[in-house]
């Protein structure tokens, strides 16, 4: 049973696993899920998810900043895709669209996926793109699109906690079954009954949308047709897309990391302060070190959120949330020997 007025996962995971590890959880007030107050022995500490005391507020902010957090990235060596910042679109815009031909537009200091566009490749996509992230910020980013994967490398205190693997959800033929019975099994599959209450790894795929029906047309297929056992149906196209449309799988991939990889998404979290920190890295595969050719750190997030290396959609859970506690009260953790070896 959980407080009244929390509903957040991510806060029912700490207030879970504090309480398995014999520590006091509760809302610093009465149903706010903003603070939660934890206590261990004569310890107490107040954290919003995965603030607390030790981020310093600098590193929060130059965080949000993302030409700030690119350019101390860049400073210390690690690889960051080409990036210019402006205001509107104009003849600095379309030339670095000319150079580097699809680029990813996005608000200079906004959270999460808003206003972000995806592999922009025209100087009418690019045009709609800015005025889109535009209305989310003053200023925007533009910065070239790499060809990949998708990676999320949660640090905590230093280390590699977990890494996920995130890509647009697609689904599978068995020979078969239509499109659209794999739509319905997938949708099934997505909603995960846990002990801390019903988890939606990605929200519903809706079948009979019109973009969903355009990318299934684009490989040559349809909703009523059956797919080859082992091919793979993309269900959506990054194609000049919003970001914040896609939904994604999550798979952890935490022991596959490179260690020169690992290093450098530790040195990432180090240049900015950020204890607790989700390093987002697109490259051809996080197995091969990665450089500025095939690949770069996107960006550095200062709330990393725990719930997907928890309960990733394929592979093993992390038990990261043990780890942050006994990082805030300085207990003794065990972190995967082959993640920074």
């Amino acid at each position: 049973m959980f407080p009244k007025g929390i509903h957040n996962l991510q806060n029912r995971l700490i207030i879970s696993k504090a309480r398995e590890m014999g520590m006091t959880c509760e809302p610093l007030l009465a149903e706010c899920e903003d603070f939660l107050e934890l206590s261990y022995g004569d310890k107490r500490r107040v954290i919003n998810k995965t603030r607390s005391h030790r981020l310093p507020l600098i590193a929060g902010l130059l965080a949000k900043n993302k030409q700030v957090c690119n350019m101390l990235l860049h400073e210390r060596g690690m690889p960051v895709p080409p990036f210019i910042v402006i205001k509107a679109m104009g003849d600095k815009a379309a030339q670095f669209l000319k150079l580097h031909r699809s680029v990813v537009v996005k608000p200079l200091d906004a959270s999460g996926s808003a206003g972000v566009t995806l592999d922009v490749r025209t100087n009418e996509e690019l045009e709609a793109a800015i005025a889109r992230a535009g209305t989310h910020s003053n200023s925007i980013i533009l910065q070239q699109f790499i060809t990949g994967l998708d990676y999320r490398v949660l640090i905590i205190n230093g280390e590699v906690a977990a890494v996920n693997e995130y890509r647009p959800v697609f689904v599978e033929g068995d020979g078969t079954s239509t499109i659209r019975a794999l739509i319905r099994i997938l949708n099934q599959q997505r909603i995960q009954h846990t002990s801390i209450g019903k988890f939606e790894a990605f929200p519903k795929i809706d079948e009979d949308a019109e973009p969903l029906r355009k990318v299934l047309l684009g490989q040559g297929i349809t909703l009523e047709e059956v797919p080859a056992a082992g091919r793979e149906i993309e269900l959506y196209d990054l194609r000049n897309s919003a970001a914040g449309n896609i939904s994604e799988f999550y798979v952890d991939c935490t022991e596959a990391i490179f260690p020169d990889n690992a290093q450098m998404a530790i040195k990432a979290a180090g240049a900015l302060q950020i204890d607790v920190a989700g390093i987002d890295i697109r490259c051809g595969d996080i197995r091969q070190p990665l450089t500025a050719d095939q690949g770069g750190i996107l960006e550095v997030n200062a709330l990393p959120d725990l719930t997907h290396h928890v309960f990733p959609f394929g592979g093993t859970t992390r038990d990261v949330v043990r780890l942050y506690l006994e990082y805030l009260f300085q207990m003794e953790h065990h972190f995967e020997k082959s993640i920074a070896e």
